[in-house]
């Protein structure tokens, strides 16, 4: 799970550390999830883990239902709101069953964005290249990243006109609507803002296994590790969410996040249903979450990253340069990159250690520090230390500049 990798400060996976230490001590380690990555699984097929597989769930029960509901259909396109026609009424039946349901949607606040009407222009962070998200309970614009906010009446940083429109929608967003379809049901909501409290945090969940909650909406927090025996019904608001980001393991997450949710449905003596909504119910990693087939998911995936290159096939290293100014961070990572070339030659290493970039990162700018990246990848880890530590010694950067590394990256942004 990526959640065990640390992306600040010093950089470092909980789950290679725990390999390390289980060696040191002679321990056996075991790694489990429903859902191990494609690198996990692949280590564990080349015998470098001993793969162990449950092939049957708890009680022998079935798994939930799937439904995978296609947004670009007639039917859903006169939809008014978020939900399908089949989304709303499986939230009726199942409150009219006094069942519960869950509703996750991997986006928090209102709204992704606003907009001005007049110009055009996104209203965006002062601090960095991003959106601002529009909480609405908080009256403010929210930036995920570094927390600047603005108030909610702010004008178009660029025209100066009032007329700003909210697009996209969060976990907010998907409370209201439930809230109008089922006005007397009770809801919950459980994003990274409530879960900020940790008492409202622990409320939610107890109120949820005490059935005082009809419907909980929420992020993938809701989505892992939760057992709840009366949700009958789990419904994903845009399954295809972060098929969208610049990540080699965008299909693996997203089938991975499907899945887990998936488990939520169906833990108690009802069996389960899961209705999926999507704008591309062809994707595979879509439709293989509803047919619970893992296999061929971790196939696929294998081939894709086989043909281009990427993990389990090579280790990867990100070098990202920061600096307050564009200019000396782009210059201090292209003389990173040449001097990564000049080692490769001279160490013969030009065909099996590749040296991409530089480019300006997914998220250019954040907190006011403009970033530019560099991979390196190599079939071997060896050499990718050793450059990386003569990189370490050598390379004298200028004052403000940070120099990051990040080996074997989880966050591609």
């Amino acid at each position: 799970d990526s959640s065990y990798k640390q992306d600040d400060g010093l950089r470092y996976n909980g789950r290679d550390l725990a390999l390390v230490r289980g060696r040191s001590a002679g321990c056996t380690v075991i790694l489990g999830s429903a859902t191990p990555s494609i690198v996990s699984h692949h280590h564990g097929r080349t015998s470098k883990y001993r793969l162990l597989s449950m092939t049957r769930s708890i009680g022998e029960r079935e798994l939930a239902e799937p439904c995978v509901v296609d947004l670009k259909t007639s039917a859903a396109t006169k939809r008014k709101g978020l939900f399908h026609p089949e989304l709303q009424r499986g939230l009726r039946d199942t409150f009219e069953n006094s069942s519960q349901s869950i509703l996750l949607l991997n986006r928090r606040g209102f709204a992704t964005s606003v907009i001005c009407r007049d110009c055009g222009k996104v209203v965006e962070c002062n601090h960095c290249k991003v959106n601002l998200n529009r909480h609405r309970q908080k009256n403010i614009l929210l930036c995920h990243y570094c927390g600047y906010s603005l108030t909610g009446s702010v004008t178009c940083q660029t025209c100066g006109s009032a007329n700003l429109h909210p697009i996209g929608f969060g976990t907010e967003r998907v409370e209201e609507e439930v809230r109008n379809l089922l006005p007397e049901a009770n809801i919950a909501r459980l994003d990274s803002d409530v879960a900020a409290d940790r008492n409202k945090f622990l409320t939610i969940l107890n109120a949820m296994r005490e059935k005082e909650i009809d419907i909980l909406v929420g992020t993938q927090i809701i989505a892992k590790g939760l057992h709840f025996p009366e949700v009958s019904l789990v419904g994903i608001v845009m399954a295809d969410s972060g098929l969208g980001f610049p990540d080699y393991r965008a299909a693996e997450k997203t089938y991975q996040l499907i899945t887990q949710v998936t488990g939520r449905a169906g833990r108690g003596e009802t069996r389960g249903k899961v209705i999926i909504q999507t704008l591309q119910p062809e994707h595979y990693a879509i439709s293989l979450a509803a047919d619970n087939d893992y296999e061929t998911l971790i196939e696929r995936e294998l081939a894709i990253r086989q043909e281009v290159g990427f993990p389990p096939y090579c280790r990867l290293v990100f070098i990202i340069v920061e600096d307050h100014e564009d200019q000396v961070a782009r210059t201090s990572s292209r003389e990173i990159v040449d001097m990564a070339r000049t080692w490769c030659r001279t160490h013969d290493h030009s065909q099996s250690l590749s040296v991409l970039g530089p480019a300006p990162a997914p998220l250019e700018r954040l907190r006011d520090r403009y970033r530019w990246q560099i991979m390196l990848k190599s079939t071997s880890l060896q050499p990718l230390h050793c450059l990386v530590d003569w990189i370490s010694e050598t390379y004298q950067a200028p004052s403000d500049t940070r120099v990051i590394v990040d080996i074997d990256p989880e966050n591609m942004l």
